[in-house]
């Protein structure tokens, strides 16, 4: 049937020309196909070969759009060639199966190259040994001539590492776009994730005009200034709440915080308890111990700008039966016109879930809200005078009060953006105004 099919299209002169268009663009294809990079890896589970990779799709670990090495092994590579020699200058990686937690990534790693395939040379300024980054820019001190390129990856994360997606640069100056992304940091005592301060995600994601927002959550310990300033660039950070006392809190994982907040190159939003680790960090800092009301010297307080709203009864650190607590939606009231609350009234709801609370601000920070009818805790919101670094006593990423915490993501993101994310050349976002009579 084709071939009586075929002949009869050579008797007609229309049907033959449009065939041999089509034979051209068949073998154009064929010819495409041999020129483009190839991939391959050491090994891959099933789903995902190392093509995967170079699919264009930045973001997908789904099957067919990622490479995955085999669990259990002690050392991977993933390998791309390309159809002629060619410069390289940056290299942009994804990695990991989780849509915001590091997990089953490449660890520790360094980049190849190589003209042969045979010879290879290691690029040092690709060389990573304690990754932390769902996403990476690797810029070259000089541009390399290869065709082949190697990620050789000695340690994961995880049971094996995942690539999401690798695309290459020939300038090592090369302007690469990607999309915002944020960090949101668990600063509970369990630095397991996903956990607290996830919320902040679906929440900023559901602003308007944020639909491609990516998004990373770190234990407070990776949250720090290499972690931030490292390209691609974050947005903003959000810090969760947390449980414990502040006598019981480890100090140290608190230090890369204590240098972003004295930097003041990231916007930053603060609830709860990760606003009053942040109080804690301006006025003691990490380095001296801390205490809490239950456990305090009144003659010689450790950490005296944390308090409680108040006690029925005296009870050991860490046991709250009889604080005073304040939870659900309650009334606060806006001192100043800070741009983070456009579009709310001066007085609006807010969730609250603490019985903890900041007595006053630090040296350099400025009360924007403070407590409205029926609300016992003063402090709300403070802002940190010229940066853009909120510290809230409300959460906006709880469930209660929805206009107000889309209101404030939304406003917040568009600081952050006026800002220029993290900058170190610190942004300018526009000051709070006094409020008329």
């Amino acid at each position: 049937m084709r071939l009586a099919n075929i002949r009869w299209a050579k008797g007609q002169p229309q049907l033959r020309l449009a065939l041999s268009i089509l034979l051209g663009l068949l073998a154009g294809f064929v010819a495409q196909g041999a020129a483009l990079e190839k991939a391959k890896a050491s090994s891959f589970q099933a789903g995902f070969a190392a093509a995967g990779v170079i699919d264009h799709n930045r973001f997908s670990f789904a099957p067919n759009h990622a490479w995955k090495g085999e669990a259990g092994k002690s050392n991977w590579w993933w390998e791309i060639e390309f159809p002629k020699p060619r410069h390289l200058g940056a290299i942009l990686q994804i990695q990991g199966d989780h849509e915001f937690v590091f997990q089953n990534a490449p660890k520790s790693y360094s980049w190849q190259c190589s003209l042969d395939g045979d010879s290879w040379q290691d690029l040092p300024e690709a060389r990573i040994d304690n990754e932390r980054r769902l996403f990476r820019l690797h810029r070259l001190a000089v541009p390399q001539r290869l065709r082949f390129l190697r990620l050789q990856i000695t340690a994961a994360e995880g049971n094996f590492p995942t690539l999401r997606e690798v695309e290459f640069f020939s300038d090592p100056r090369e302007r690469v776009s990607f999309p915002d992304w944020i960090i949101a940091v668990n600063t509970t005592h369990d630095p397991r994730l996903p956990n607290e301060g996830q919320q902040f995600i679906p929440l900023a994601k559901s602003c308007p005009g944020r639909e491609t927002l990516q998004a990373q959550q770190v234990w407070l310990d990776s949250f720090d200034e290499t972690f931030c300033a490292t390209e691609p660039r974050p947005l903003c950070a959000f810090l969760s709440g947390n449980f414990k006392d502040w006598c019981e809190v480890q100090r140290a994982p608190w230090r890369g915080t204590g240098q972003i907040l004295k930097n003041g190159h990231l916007p930053v939003w603060a609830s709860c308890g990760g606003a009053q680790g942040l109080a804690i960090l301006a006025t003691v800092g990490a380095d001296k111990p801390w205490d809490c009301p239950h456990c305090r010297d009144p003659q010689n307080p450790r950490t005296p700008i944390y308090t409680h709203i108040g006690h029925t009864g005296k009870k050991p650190c860490g046991d709250y039966s009889s604080c005073i607590f304040e939870r659900g939606a309650h009334a606060v009231l806006q001192i100043t016109h800070d741009p983070v609350f456009k579009g709310l009234p001066d007085q609006f709801q807010a969730m609250e879930s603490h019985c903890g609370q900041i007595a006053w601000p630090p040296a350099g920070w400025e009360l924007i809200v403070a407590s409205g009818p029926g609300t016992q805790t003063r402090v709300q919101c403070l802002k940190v005078k010229g940066d853009c670094i909120y510290a809230a006593q409300f959460h906006i990423e709880l469930e209660g009060t929805p206009e107000t915490s889309h209101q404030i993501m939304s406003n917040f993101l568009q600081l952050a953006e006026r800002w220029g994310g993290y900058n170190p050349n610190r942004g300018n976002s526009a000051g709070p105004q006094r409020l008329t009579n």
